[in-house]
């Protein structure tokens, strides 16, 4: 009796084993099986990250070319090619944008002007684009000009998109560049990256003939001097 008990328990005993050397086998299969999932997954998702990367690239491409046309392309890159160097912020620990001046920028806006009198607003006005008067050694600006700015601001940015901060230098540079700044700051606050920014101190010709739009002109309580605008053009180039 205890023999034949005996018999039993090792016989169950063995089929516990190779129930468990089983299913050993199978969970090896199993993980085998699963981590060859996982890479085709990651393999697909890379494609599809890829696919994605030329889709985008290619929808830039197209919207650049339909919203900048070819004489503007051309002004910002001869522009940008002369102004090589960012200059530093007075900001302590702010990012610098790159910088440009009236030498740098004048022979390229001549050169694009097709009347080539150097009529900067006329110009850029089809872009779009925003002012923002600042009187000298104002630190406030109209609401209604900041509530203007953040709607330029606040659509879908391109991969090539900048925003061209023009400031004359006209009652001087250092005024010139507080404003500026001071401009730079807003975008900064409404989440625009110091990479899409450019600075130009630029001494345009500042003429009401050269404004198309009336809300570009002051308004009330803003100073009355064009010079004093800052502009901010969107270049979607």
């Amino acid at each position: 009796m205890k023999s034949g008990m005996g018999s039993l328990m090792a016989g169950w005993r063995h089929s516990v084993a190779v129930m468990g050397v089983g299913a050993l086998l199978l969970g090896s299969a199993g993980c085998v099986s699963h981590e060859a999932e996982l890479a085709s997954l990651r393999d697909e998702l890379a494609r599809q990250r890829a696919e994605l990367d030329r889709l985008r690239g290619e929808m830039n491409d197209g919207l650049t070319l339909a919203l900048c046309n070819p004489e503007l392309r051309q002004l910002l890159e001869d522009v940008q090619r002369e102004c090589t160097a960012p200059a530093p912020s007075s900001s302590p620990g702010a990012t610098a944008v790159g910088q440009c001046t009236t030498k740098q920028i004048r022979p390229a806006v001549i050169s694009a002007d097709p009347e080539h009198r150097g009529r900067f607003l006329k110009l850029m006005s089809h872009l779009p684009h925003e002012v923002v008067y600042i009187a000298k050694g104002g630190t406030e600006v109209a609401p209604y000009r900041l509530e203007r700015l953040h709607r330029l601001v606040r659509r879908a940015l391109l991969q090539s998109t900048v925003f061209l901060v023009v400031s004359s230098p006209e009652d001087g540079e250092s005024e010139s560049l507080r404003r500026a700044e001071m401009v730079e700051r807003m975008l900064h606050e409404r989440q625009v990256d110091s990479a899409k920014i450019r600075r130009w101190l630029y001494a345009y010709p500042a003429a009401k003939s050269d404004i198309d739009r009336a809300a570009d002109l002051p308004g009330l309580g803003e100073t009355r001097d064009l010079f004093r605008g800052v502009w901010v053009f969107r270049a979607d180039c």
